[in-house]
């Protein structure tokens, strides 16, 4: 008859022996391989069928052992993907919940910038919204050092909506290397802001656009406004050209 000592050795053998077993089915690719990757969260920009096409073409693995990390890095390589969670779904499916970036202006007609200030290239030259059909010709133009995209999108949110009250929108929105801010409206004035203050002098600005004096000055002698300098201190400077 075994003793216990025996019979308790036995069993640990066979415990580690049944563990090891299930250990290296488990790591078997092969074990519950997934055959199903949903894609889910308000797409845009981005196509759900390349999504998991990008999913299967580049991670492999079972349930149990596939990388989650590998997945999320191969999704977040796609520019207009900004977040993704994931989770697995007894037994063979990834559910995938992803957030994309929101582009909101142009920068310099060769990228977009996000709703955060950054930068974005595309892998499309042409930006549009598969469920608008906006493209980025409806956004503004910004312009301006690179490093200052998140700089100029805070002013450009700041001065938007006062100009949107006199039913103006902003066209184009920038500053040079000298910080000389400057905008560009969609009725074709250019108005220049110079440096600092840039708030103070688009109120003053705005002030002679709705008391109607800007009117007058559009339409005095045939002439249609251009260009107004608001870097004086106390007044404005008009530069007009003839109306076709």
């Amino acid at each position: 008859m075994l003793s216990k000592q025996l019979r308790a050795i036995i069993f640990t053998g066979l415990l580690l022996s049944l563990v090891g077993t299930l250990w290296l089915w488990i790591l078997d690719p092969r074990t519950l391989p997934i055959t199903a990757v949903r894609i889910e969260g308000e797409l845009q920009n981005t196509d759900p069928h390349v999504l998991q096409a990008m999913v299967f073409k580049t991670v492999k693995g079972g349930f149990f052992n596939i990388n989650l990390t590998a997945v999320r890095s191969t999704l977040l390589s796609n520019p207009w993907i900004k977040n993704v969670q994931i989770k697995r779904q007894w037994p063979d499916t990834l559910l995938i919940h992803v957030q994309e970036r929101t582009a909101v202006a142009q920068w310099l007609d060769k990228a977009l910038i996000d709703n955060e200030g950054n930068l974005l290239n595309p892998p499309k030259t042409k930006f549009i919204s598969l469920k608008s059909n906006q493209t980025k010709m409806d956004l503004p133009r910004f312009a301006g050092p690179p490093t200052w995209a998140g700089e100029i999108l805070k002013h450009y949110n700041l001065l938007a909506p006062r100009v949107a009250l006199v039913g103006l929108q902003i066209r184009e929105f920038g500053c040079n290397a000298q910080s000389r801010w400057y905008i560009v409206l969609d009725n074709g004035m250019k108005l220049r802001l110079g440096r600092g203050d840039i708030e103070i002098r688009l109120q003053r600005f705005l002030k002679v656009y709705k008391s109607r004096v800007t009117q007058s000055l559009i339409t005095s002698g045939g002439k249609s406004l251009v260009q107004i300098d608001l870097r004086y201190t106390n007044g404005i400077a008009v530069q007009s050209t003839l109306a076709k």
